[in-house]
């Protein structure tokens, strides 16, 4: 199952890849995020153990992360989570600069549905069509809020 969100965000495309790639500081202008933990840590990424709500249902999960700058890509891998129902899942973190200092901000979900047990297949669907989508659409709106908010903050004029 592939789930794709995407944002537009007008704000220098190196800003936004700082703001995102920094998990530790998400949960400060995140709401749905409780914590972004690194259990371990090197200097493109690590292991990172996260809580996140989505429709009051708490998600957490440990993932390995990787900041790829010469592609300009945030890569996780998804090893453990509630019911591990995203185990396994890959996302890619794209980002494209537009004309007009524009950028377009792509999360690309890669989720396995395991058929093997009847149980984990609609938990899986249900994850991926709801949690994934929605947690991925209000992570993407909270970073354009931020990164547009901070640049517009610096054009305007102290007095």
């Amino acid at each position: 199952m592939n789930i794709l969100n995407e944002i537009i965000i007008m704000a220098p495309l190196l800003k936004i890849f700082g703001v995102a790639s920094n998990l530790s500081r998400w949960p400060e202008f995140l709401p749905h995020y409780r914590y972004n933990r690194f259990i371990s840590q090197t200097p493109s990424g690590g292991v990172v153990r996260m809580s996140c709500v989505s429709a009051k249902l708490t998600v957490k999960c440990i993932f390995v992360y990787r900041i790829d700058t010469a592609h300009r890509e945030l890569h996780f891998h998804h090893v453990k989570s509630t019911m591990n129902v995203i185990r396994g899942m890959k996302v890619v973190w794209d980002f494209e600069e537009l004309p007009d200092g524009f950028v377009r901000v792509r999360i690309k979900h890669d989720l396995e549905v395991k058929w093997t047990t009847m149980a984990l297949a609609p938990a899986s669907w249900i994850a991926g069509r709801f949690l994934i989508h929605d947690i991925g659409a209000k992570t993407l709106a909270g970073l354009k809020y931020k990164t547009e908010a901070q640049e517009y903050l610096r054009a305007v004029p102290m007095r």
